[in-house]
């Protein structure tokens, strides 16, 4: 199958449910529920942005979640200590541009694994916040009346939700990106081959880089969106993994492959469509969290079993930018 038609059949899948869903589950075909869906699947939908391009790179960032947490809560904490919005939002952006560059940075200039270089990063970024910052505490409140807090969790452009808005704005910068840019043109040539990508003259440690720290950014808007809409910071986000699983999950389910190289904005819309619809529905059926990780678990092999028969290891590259 093509990568067109996997997207396609996920697209396909997730309308069939939704129909299926709105037959047999009282309150899903409701306005007020898919507006619901829509905002609940926003930071989904942007962090899946960035690691999407990572993917591609045939990379990996297990720390993106670690990263989102991190720079809201630098952001918290400058905001509650009387520091004002524009203040709190520059150190949160320098926080995780930092934070980006040291991902990058190990991966494309120390060559180490991204699959172990992230999960260090993310267990030194959560365990060094949360004693230094927090001193041991999980969570960081925000305060809910100010101006831009509120704006962010109930805002609205032409009617339509704040996180949404930001969420389609993200897609259209990450389609551009990788479409219209020598960035994006590198980031599908590394994926495909790292190694003739390098000899041919490509900038790939600099574009590793970009990868690496445009993932960060995208942490750092869905978290900003997240704590708002929460009115707090919570660390267990990242020791609980489930975002993180299920972030992996709507990238390798839309069409981007794990080997890399493959993939784009198309992939990322028709995985979270379709996971967005399963754990609304299976909500609304009062399934518990096990039944609902089990549905989950099993829609993730499935994804990885079809990736991996659409794109055998190449025996030429298979060691060349392994995860």
């Amino acid at each position: 199958m093509s990568g067109r038609s996997i997207e396609s059949l996920v697209l396909a899948l997730a309308l069939a449910a939704a129909v299926i869903f709105a037959v047999f589950v009282n309150g899903f075909a409701s306005w007020q529920n898919v507006s619901n869906l829509a905002q609940n699947s926003a930071s989904l939908t942007i962090l899946s942005c960035g690691m999407a391009v990572v993917i591609i790179t045939r990379g990996l960032d297990l720390s993106q979640i670690a990263v989102m947490v991190a720079a809201s809560t630098a952001f918290g904490i400058l905001l509650t200590g009387g520091y004002g919005v524009p203040a709190a939002l520059a150190v949160a952006l320098v926080a995780a541009v930092m934070l980006g560059v040291v991902n990058g940075w190990l991966v494309a200039y120390f060559e180490i694994p991204s699959l172990l270089a992230t999960l260090a990063t993310a267990m030194l970024i959560t365990g060094g916040s949360r004693w230094a910052i927090l001193q041991g505490e999980f969570l960081v409140l925000l305060p809910k009346d100010n101006p831009f807090i509120a704006e962010i969790s109930s805002g609205r452009i032409l009617g339509v939700p704040l996180s949404v808005a930001v969420a389609v704005a993200i897609l259209a910068v990450t389609g551009i990106l990788l479409s219209q840019t020598i960035v994006g043109r590198t980031v599908y040539a590394m994926g495909d081959n790292i190694g003739a990508a390098r000899l041919s003259g490509l900038p790939v440690r600099a574009v590793t880089l970009v990868a690496y720290v445009f993932a960060a950014l995208t942490a750092l808007i869905a978290g900003l969106i997240v704590a708002s809409s929460s009115g707090a910071v919570d660390f267990r986000t990242v020791t609980n993994g489930t975002l993180l699983f299920e972030v992996i999950m709507v990238v390798v389910l839309g069409g981007v492959s794990l080997r890399g190289g493959r993939g784009s904005v198309l992939s990322i819309i028709a995985g979270v469509f379709l996971i967005a619809v399963l754990r609304n529905g299976m909500t609304l059926m009062n399934l518990s969290t096990q039944a609902q990780g089990l549905v989950l678990g099993m829609t993730l092999i499935t994804a990885i079993v079809i990736d991996n028969y659409r794109n055998p290891r190449d025996p030429e590259t298979e060691t060349q930018g392994d995860l």
